[in-house]
């Protein structure tokens, strides 16, 4: 079987909410009588895990374009349309080639500061694991992503894994 190497790579500076293009302002509706003001619940922070979690969701269900969709949206990375449509035309590719996404696994989760972070990630295809790297920058509450990897280089997963700091011996 042909093996196909895999690399896909956006190098994206820290990414910033984009702002939605508004309507055409609506007619006032009528005022209705006051009620009192219930304060909104906060909404949750978005994590690493979350937008991974939903980025795999997507494609477990063959749906790529949905996928990186959610994946970039209201970062740089989005900006760059034609990276974005070779992202998703390389991934469909490699779903061929490699199988069907069953699942993932977070395998290893590397900061750099308070604010930097990567996430390594194995996708379980039918025929053969990839391996993902999500790079995220910490924007108030949130994690955004910056960068992403993905390639077939497992035997480098076991370099990775071995570069995680040890507990110090007391």
């Amino acid at each position: 079987m042909k093996k196909l190497f895999l690399f896909l790579a956006l190098a994206a500076i820290p990414a910033w909410a984009a702002k939605p293009i508004s309507e055409a302002p609506k007619p006032a509706a009528p005022a209705a009588p006051a009620e009192p003001a219930i304060p909104a619940a906060p909404a949750e922070p978005e994590t690493p895990e979350k937008t991974i979690t939903r980025f795999f969701a997507y494609l477990q269900r063959r749906e790529v374009d949905q996928a990186y969709d959610q994946l970039t949206r209201g970062t740089k990375i989005a900006e760059r349309a034609e990276d974005v449509k070779m992202l998703k035309s390389k991934t469909k590719d490699a779903i061929a080639v490699y199988g069907t996404v069953q699942g993932f696994e977070i395998i290893a989760s590397k900061r750099v500061g308070e604010r930097l972070m990567r996430q390594t990630v194995i996708s379980l295809g039918k025929e053969f694991p990839l391996r993902w790297r999500f790079y995220f920058y910490k924007v108030g509450d949130n994690w955004r992503l910056i960068d992403m990897r993905v390639d077939d280089r497992l035997a480098a997963l076991f370099d990775e894994l071995e570069e995680q700091p040890k507990p110090e011996a007391p």
